[in-house]
């Protein structure tokens, strides 16, 4: 209904007669309430609440221009339609045309579209907002100019922008019924993507974990040679094992397609020692030496065992790439087990890497440990 509307706008005119005028073929061709000129919004549409009186059925009305069309119902109340910007005169008149006629100025006058959010957004990657769109003429339609920037969808009055993972910017432009256009610029932005440390060092046998900030998760991860060095993710942690002597680049590479390598270089091999078992009997008229080969890892070697087990060697060193374990002859007390005995020897590089070995003592049968 256009009654309010017409109500508020519409300017009186003289003449035209009151409403307690009787209708008929005598009583002169007016409109009530009387009115010469009606504004109104492009778009509205609907009964403007004015009768046509007097003269003599059947009536009928023109508009002189497109920019407003209107009808008369049966029962001679005026509709009208505001379609485009622009004034219209409407003639009301009845079956003497052109003898008697109404005339009047109705102007249609498109209410400019506006949005909730301006015409600036800035989105992060991932994150939507909801504005709305007042004005124009319903139904609106909705467009990026750049979808891979900006995704942006309509319902109703409420418009959806989505900023997807990559910088940008795109244009959304809302369309009303009538073409009338309105631009939102949307701006996506992209922090930087770090990572902490940006380099690693170490010997082989080793991890480091790689912290990743800024960017656009989720990430991917590679290694460009998977021979010195891996890498796996999960989350914003990436874990690097150092595999052996040699450098690699670990590339990170985020949801928006920027990329930061981490340079990996492992300054030494694997530290290995060898043989990883040797076995003694606790029965043996001398001293027994045992030696184990190092490898790898970053001289100089140091070897520990437990305080408990010191007692079983007289010498435990390493010379070179040399670890010597003297164990005493049966004659001494510290050789005699009661059951198998194993001890394990740490053998640590300067870089704190370590590699276990073990010496087994058999027991020897039914004689008693003093």
């Amino acid at each position: 209904m256009l009654v309010a509307v017409a109500s508020a706008l519409l300017v009186a005119c003289g003449g035209g007669g009151g409403g307690g005028t009787p209708n008929g073929p005598s009583a002169t061709l007016r409109v009530y309430p009387p009115v010469d000129t009606i504004s109104l919004p492009v778009g509205a549409s609907g009964s403007t609440g004015i009768e046509v009186r007097g003269g003599k059925g059947p009536y009928g009305v023109i508009s002189s221009d497109a920019s407003v069309s209107a009808t008369l119902s049966t029962d001679g109340i005026l509709f009208i339609s505001g379609n485009s910007d622009g004034t219209s005169t409407l003639t009301v008149y009845d079956e003497s045309l052109p003898v008697q006629q109404v005339k009047i100025t109705v102007t249609a006058k498109a209410v400019p579209l506006v949005s909730s959010a301006g015409t600036a957004i800035t989105l992060r990657p991932n994150q939507s907002l909801q504005f709305n769109v007042r004005g124009g003429v319903a139904p609106y339609s909705v467009n990026s100019s750049d979808a891979s920037v900006v995704s942006a969808s309509i319902s109703g009055s409420a418009v959806t922008v989505v900023g997807l993972p990559k910088a940008g910017t795109a244009t959304v432009l809302i369309t009303d019924a009538v073409g009338a256009t309105l631009s939102v610029v949307v701006t996506v932005q992209v922090s930087t993507l770090t990572t902490s440390p940006a380099t690693i060092t170490g010997p082989a046998g080793t991890s480091n974990t790689v912290v990743i900030s800024g960017g656009v998760a989720p990430y991917i991860v590679s290694s460009t040679n998977t021979a010195v060095a891996t890498a796996s993710i999960s989350g914003n942690s990436v874990s690097v094992g150092l595999v052996s002597l040699g450098t690699s680049d670990i590339k990170i590479t985020d949801a928006a397609g920027q990329s930061v390598v981490v340079s990996v270089t492992v300054n030494s091999n694997v530290l290995q020692v060898s043989p990883s078992n040797q076995t003694i009997d606790e029965k043996s008229p001398t001293a027994t030496t045992l030696t184990y080969l190092i490898a790898g890892g970053t001289a100089p070697y140091t070897p520990l065992v437990s305080p408990a087990d010191q007692g079983f060697f007289t010498t435990l060193s390493i010379t070179a790439n040399t670890l010597t374990a003297v164990v005493p002859a049966s004659s001494l007390t510290t050789r005699c087990v009661t059951a198998d005995k194993t001890i394990a020897i740490d053998i640590f590089d300067s870089k704190l890497v370590k590699q276990t070995v073990t010496l087994t003592i058999k027991d020897g049968g039914a004689v008693a440990c003093p």
